[in-house]
């Protein structure tokens, strides 16, 4: 297992209807080990995501003002692949154009639930060993915490402020 080949299957399952299913599915075909080195490389990545400059733009795009909800907010970001998440990354305000954000009830649901656990389950149904416990959630985001003042907030992010923000 590589980045490339954990990209190529985040990929393969963005678009199901049950990503989590197509997930488990996808890695069901792979080794032990591999499945294993995937849950490395998935946890990498939420790492690097764990950042309060993210976790504002979430704040304005869906109102994320928990560790779950912006672990959920995180697992969608990986799910829309590497380039997205590139691009998303350097310029968040640009998700205010992004055709595929889920919305339900008529507001932004950016979220995935219980995505990074996929890997770490499988391994432990086929194996019946657990994967070692790769905490995300109980760390303090890197950076500064941001400040909620929507003025503040308007001028970070002044497209997905216009769009997402009066939806709350």
């Amino acid at each position: 297992m590589n980045t490339d080949t954990f990209w190529q299957i985040i990929a393969s399952v963005k678009n199901s209807n049950n990503v989590n299913l197509a997930l488990r599915t996808a890695l069901s075909t792979l080794d032990k080990n591999d499945i294993a080195q995937f849950d490395v490389l998935y946890t990498q990545e939420l790492r690097k995501l764990w950042h309060w400059d993210n976790w504002a733009f979430a704040y304005v795009m869906c109102g994320c003002n928990s560790e779950y909800d912006f672990l959920d907010f995180c697992n969608w970001l990986i799910l829309q692949g590497k380039e997205n998440l590139a691009k998303f990354l350097a310029n968040p305000d640009c998700l205010a154009e992004y055709e595929h954000i889920p919305v339900k009830n008529d507001l932004p649901a950016p979220y995935c639930d219980e995505l990074d656990l996929i890997a770490g389950l499988l391994h432990e149904d086929i194996t019946g060993e657990e994967l070692p416990y790769h905490n995300v959630v109980n760390f303090a985001p890197q950076g500064k915490k941001f400040k909620n003042k929507p003025k503040l907030l308007m001028e970070q992010f002044p497209k997905l402020y216009a769009k997402f923000w009066q939806q709350k």
